[in-house]
């Protein structure tokens, strides 16, 4: 027999935390002396044992009484490996608006919440009916080009995006042909004939869906008038250089 409190040494908790299991039944102690004091047995470290490790393996107290009962411990931990994946992809979830958010706030240097406010609310069925709906827009191929994470505000690797749309808001007043705004424009070019493999077309067809409504067509959060510069200085450089995609390699040594 062991006392509470070599028990507590030994496991590494305290005192108190025995002394509410017993409270709650989930751990009894094999005796009780008349002064109150509780000795465990070998069987009782074995159940404190299992108490611990599903506490530490994110099963709360209310089930794990249930659980030692159960002999068919393989479904016990399948439910706990499905609930530990949701809660996984809810961390995903969370980590790409909070990233989404940060970048939103860097591009419109005043943060704008009403755009976070959209995004954050946005539920998982508008997720999905967005989904659907530029499956409907794009075929597969190109489905397949616009998941680079390039693209994707809520990932890390979006950070060029982010920067070169916040050029963008940053300088809207500049004019068309200015040296600032073919910079950005050529910038643009780049990254666009690297992010679509030189797809000039799909390049387009991103590009219109982006300044359209319905609201579910939008890509990425801008301002109509970030919009219009961003058009005014391509138009510009196209204008210039030629299509996207052809006559590049020359003017941007």
């Amino acid at each position: 027999m062991y006392s509470i409190g070599e028990v507590a040494k030994e496991m590494n908790i305290t005192v108190r935390t025995l002394r509410y299991y017993d409270e709650i039944n989930l751990l009894k102690p094999s005796y009780t002396a008349e002064s109150g004091y509780r000795f465990y047995s070998n069987e009782n470290i074995i159940t404190l044992q299992r108490i611990i490790a599903l506490k530490e393996l994110g099963f709360p107290l209310n089930e794990i009484k249930t659980i030692l009962d159960q002999k068919n411990w393989e479904n016990v931990f399948e439910e706990q490996l499905a609930l530990i994946a949701k809660e996984k992809e809810r961390l995903r979830d969370l980590e790409k608006t909070m990233r989404m958010s940060y970048h939103l706030s860097q591009i419109e240097q005043e943060l704008s919440w009403r755009n976070i406010f959209q995004f954050v609310r946005q539920t998982e069925e508008e997720r999905y009916n967005n989904h659907l709906f530029l499956e409907q827009y794009f075929d597969e191929r190109e489905l397949n080009i616009l998941k680079n994470p390039g693209l994707d505000l809520g990932e890390r690797e979006s950070k060029e995006l982010v920067a070169l749309l916040k050029t963008a808001k940053e300088q809207k007043n500049e004019e068309p042909e200015s040296p600032e705004s073919q910079d950005l424009a050529n910038k643009l070019v780049y990254f666009l004939e690297n992010t679509f493999y030189g797809d000039s077309a799909l390049i387009e067809k991103y590009w219109l869906l982006q300044k359209q409504p319905p609201k579910e067509g939008n890509l990425f959060m801008l301002d109509d008038d970030v919009i219009q510069y961003i058009e005014s200085i391509m138009d510009h450089y196209e204008a210039k250089w030629g299509e996207i995609g052809k006559g590049r390699a020359d003017h941007r040594e």
